[in-house]
């Protein structure tokens, strides 16, 4: 696991996705001769359709330098291990939609998604393990975020259940392997069979590992975010 966290690393710092080594939340010491503290990766999701555009805290501290979206990722960032408190707060408000405790272990990877509608706002915490993809093969995992599709399946090209046959919502697959290549993503409602939503190809790429995430709302109401499919990039080996 250490080898992914310092892979990781040399990843993110490639991709300019954090400042530097030393943007960790919860405050460096300003004594230069101390030794860095150990630390953790993550990563935050927007995964609540109905919440509005919001603010992270770390403790007091903000950590979010513009306003996070539906959709969006606060990109991985080194975080101190511990128990961190994490509050979720509408843009430039003073009033919080959310506040929950983590336990981030050294040189371990995390996701934090928000899930649900916002009356019901939840932060799912799972730690990210991968294998090492290779030029010819991805990893990928299912994310199932949308609050009233019930049970799915996720079929690619048709036939392939790469993530098995069937997943409720809040549930977070592992990574598995995969070949590179283009693929068709249908996803079917398990209580009726019915193709929810569809996508274009979406190319899958080696030396990658993504989140295929299933956001929005089946049945939208007041509210223009219906059920779609996205593919995130959660790491390149370079």
């Amino acid at each position: 696991m250490k080898t992914l966290f310092m892979n990781l690393t040399k990843s993110i710092s490639a991709l300019t996705l954090i400042v530097s080594t030393i943007c960790l939340f919860g405050c460096l010491p300003d004594n230069n001769d101390q030794p860095l503290p150990d630390t953790a990766f993550v990563t935050i999701y927007h995964g609540s359709p109905d919440a509005p555009e919001i603010d992270i805290y770390a403790e007091a501290r903000k950590i979010t330098q513009s306003p996070l979206r539906f959709g969006e990722s606060f990109p991985y960032s080194q975080f101190f291990v511990g128990k961190r408190l994490l509050r979720f707060s509408p843009h430039l408000a003073v009033n919080t939609l959310l506040e929950s405790e983590f336990t981030f272990e050294k040189n371990k990877v995390y996701s934090v998604f928000l899930a649900n509608t916002v009356s019901e706002l939840q932060a799912i915490q799972v730690e990210d393990i991968w294998t090492e993809p290779d030029a010819d093969h991805a990893q990928i995992r299912l994310a199932h975020l949308s609050p009233d599709s019930g049970e799915i399946e996720v079929i690619l090209n048709q036939n392939i259940r790469h993530f098995g046959e069937g997943h409720s919502f809040r549930e977070i697959s592992e990574f598995k392997k995969i070949e590179k290549g283009k693929y068709r993503v249908e996803v079917i409602s398990k209580a009726t069979g019915e193709v929810l939503v569809s996508s274009n190809e979406i190319d899958l790429r080696g030396n990658r590992v993504y989140s295929l995430v299933i956001r929005g709302f089946e049945t939208p109401i007041n509210t223009n975010k219906p059920l779609s499919i996205q593919l995130i990039t959660n790491y390149i080996k370079f």
